[in-house]
């Protein structure tokens, strides 16, 4: 499915039920849900520490001449961004929120050269809540939850930390500006431009043991950390995953641990990841702790995490064995004669009174129900009960004066 398509009605079937077990876990882990504008003012995604570059070159700007007297407006490109300012407007500074929401995010797709929507359903823990290391496992347990709930295949989460990489770009004597450069390409996965940023000014062994490093246990941060021993901050940050993967493993879940993870977001301070379905990305978040100052003035921390519903749909449809709609029943009517076709109404709206799916189908029609579980025809003596089991068909004649007793014959009792 692209990201720009529309969504037909079996489209929205599936999105319905993810959308429902999203929901039902979301309030199951005390989450409450938001909404916000599609259109939010641009200045609270621009600066340093916000986008990367190559998702600010994706994003749809114009100016609001009506609203707000020319200032510059995007269509929302992220979720997160316009839930925090959310929270610093309703929530004041000394409040705790855990938010989630169903939206939809736009940006420019460079692969197929068109825009587009794409559809996210996330979650936000806002606030300074007690050992916020405790309140990062509780997202990845929500995470985990739902997607074991979506029972679409095998789970896989990918780990890492932005304090580490933040920490040890410390160590290779850049400056500011080339430091913040290089964390940018690093989210952005673009390592051989960093590469060129970094080779004039300092060793790159280290930095390509970094970028290579692979684990999947706690042990493999306590040897990480001799890495960059001289960084008390780097050691700070290997430190805080190291506690994340331990309480994971001590609860048998699973994770793969590689320091350079790639995102378009460098606003995340703390532990982030990314989710995986058989191998196909469906998500990902971390932690954030200065992007609510934009909004509050105030050091308040939150984490959180978007799950991508397109590739979610995809996952969902290889899984389906059955209809994802009520047990069918067509009903077959001369809908030229006006008893015939009262009847077939009568009967239709009993059908669907009872919870069951009826269509009305004319004569001409008819070839139409050869897709259907079940084809009802009225007849003289009563009804004709035609059946389909793949190619097989059966046709049962039954004796039967009205619809009431058909439904009564159905177990479908009033």
């Amino acid at each position: 499915m692209k990201f720009h398509a529309d969504w037909l009605p079996e489209d929205m079937n599936r999105f319905r039920k993810i959308e429902d077990i999203f929901r039902r876990v979301c309030l199951r882990h005390g989450y409450g849900e938001a909404r916000t504008p599609v259109i939010e003012k641009l200045h609270w995604f621009t600066g340093a520490g916000v986008l990367s570059p190559t998702l600010m070159r994706k994003i749809y700007t114009f100016l609001d001449w009506d609203g707000w007297s020319g200032e510059r407006v995007v269509l929302r490109p992220d979720n997160t961004v316009p839930i925090c300012r959310l929270f610093a407007e309703n929530h004041g500074r000394d409040k705790r929120a855990k938010i989630f929401y169903v939206e939809d995010v736009f940006r420019y797709d460079d692969i197929e050269r068109r825009g587009g929507r794409q559809c996210q359903m996330g979650v936000e823990m806002l606030g300074n809540f007690p050992k916020p290391v405790i309140r990062d496992v509780e997202i990845l347990l929500l995470l985990f939850d739902f997607l074991k709930e979506l029972r679409i295949g095998k789970i896989r989460l990918v780990l890492s930390h932005a304090g580490i990489l933040r920490a040890y770009l410390k160590t290779l004597s850049l400056t500011k500006e080339e430091e913040a450069e290089a964390f940018d390409l690093l989210m952005e996965g673009r390592t051989v431009d960093l590469r060129k940023v970094c080779e004039d000014r300092c060793n790159l062994e280290g930095l390509n043991r970094l970028l290579e490093l692979r684990g999947s246990s706690a042990s493999f941060l306590t040897n990480l950390k001799t890495l960059g021993r001289a960084s008390r901050d780097f050691v700070q940050a290997t430190e805080e995953l190291e506690e994340i993967a331990f309480h994971l493993e001590q609860l048998k879940y699973s994770f793969e641990i590689i320091p350079g993870i790639r995102k378009d977001l460098t606003y995340y301070t703390g532990m982030m990841f990314d989710a995986y379905v058989d191998e196909i990305k469906v998500g990902g978040g971390g932690r954030y702790d200065r992007l609510l100052e934009k909004f509050m003035k105030v050091k308040t921390g939150g984490c959180g995490f978007s799950v991508y519903v397109e590739p979610l749909m995809e996952l969902m449809k290889r899984e389906e064995t059955s209809p994802p709609v009520p047990f069918r029943i067509d009903v077959i009517a001369d809908l030229q004669r006006r008893e015939a076709a009262l009847e077939s109404l009568r009967l239709s709206e009993e059908l669907r009174r009872r919870g069951m799916k009826a269509e009305i189908l004319s004569m001409e029609e008819i070839s139409r129900a050869g897709d259907s579980r079940c084809v009802i025809k009225k007849t003289k003596s009563g009804f004709s009960l035609e059946a389909h089991t793949g190619k097989k068909r059966k046709i049962f004649n039954l004796p039967l004066r009205n619809a009431g007793e058909l439904l009564q014959f159905w177990g479908k009792k009033k």
